[in-house]
C-alpha cells in the first residue's frame, strides 16, 4: 500500500487499479470505524461544501485554499453525482483521508452544505451562527453560481474565499451521452 503513489495518480484524474482501490477503501473503512460520528477539528481549518464530482474544480479549490496537509479541510457533503468525475473526485478525497488523520478541538460554528448558494457562502441568524458553504462552482455546469471555501486561522477568524469554475478550455469535458435515470 503506497498512499503517496495513489495521490500522485489520482490528482491527475486517473483511476487507480481495481486492487489498489479496494485496498484504499479497506483502509478508509478502518479509519472511519475508529472515528466518532461527530468530529471536532482544530483551527486553522477550511470548510468546503458540495463538490458533486467536479474534479477539476476540486483541484482549483486546493490551489485557492492550500494543499493538504499544509491546509486542513472539512468536506461536508455531496462528493459525487452530477459532475463528470465522481469516482475520480471521491478517490482523490479518500487518498487524502488515508494520508491525513483528523485532529480534535472545539470549533463552535455550525457549517452546512447541500443547498445551492449563488454567492458561494451565506451566513444566517444573528451573530452568523450558521454558514452554508457551496463549493461546486457553476453547479452542473449550468447554474452560473460562484463557489466558496471557508478558512479559519488559529484564532478562529473566518476568511471566505470565493472562486469561479475552471473554464471549459482548462478541463477535460467528456463527450455527451444519454444515461437512463434509473440504472
Amino acid at each position: 500500500m503506497d498512499p503517496e503513489k495513489w495521490i500522485d495518480a489520482v490528482k491527475d484524474c486517473q483511476y487507480l487499479p481495481e486492487q489498489d482501490l479496494k485496498l484504499l477503501c479497506d483502509k478508509v473503512c478502518e479509519i472511519l470505524m475508529e472515528e466518532g460520528t461527530v468530529q471536532t477539528v482544530s483551527a486553522p481549518v477550511t470548510v468546503c461544501g458540495d463538490i458533486h464530482g467536479q474534479f477539476y474544480d476540486l483541484e482549483e479549490l486546493f490551489r485557492r485554499g492550500g494543499q493538504v496537509p499544509e491546509t486542513k479541510y472539512i468536506f461536508m457533503g455531496d462528493f459525487v453525482d452530477r459532475g463528470h468525475y465522481s469516482l475520480e473526485t471521491f478517490t482523490r478525497l479518500l487518498t487524502l483521508k488515508v494520508k491525513c488523520f483528523n485532529e480534535h478541538n472545539g470549533v463552535d460554528l455550525i457549517c452546512r452544505a447541500h443547498q445551492l448558494v449563488a454567492e458561494g457562502i451565506k451566513y444566517m441568524f444573528e451573530g452568523d451562527l450558521l454558514a452554508t458553504v457551496w463549493s461546486a462552482p457553476n453547479y452542473c455546469y449550468r447554474c452560473g453560481n460562484v463557489a466558496a471555501i471557508l478558512s479559519f486561522d488559529e484564532n478562529l477568524n473566518r476568511d471566505a474565499k470565493i472562486f469561479q469554475a475552471v473554464p471549459d478550455e482548462n478541463r477535460k469535458v467528456p463527450p455527451p451521452r444519454t444515461t437512463p435515470y434509473f440504472l
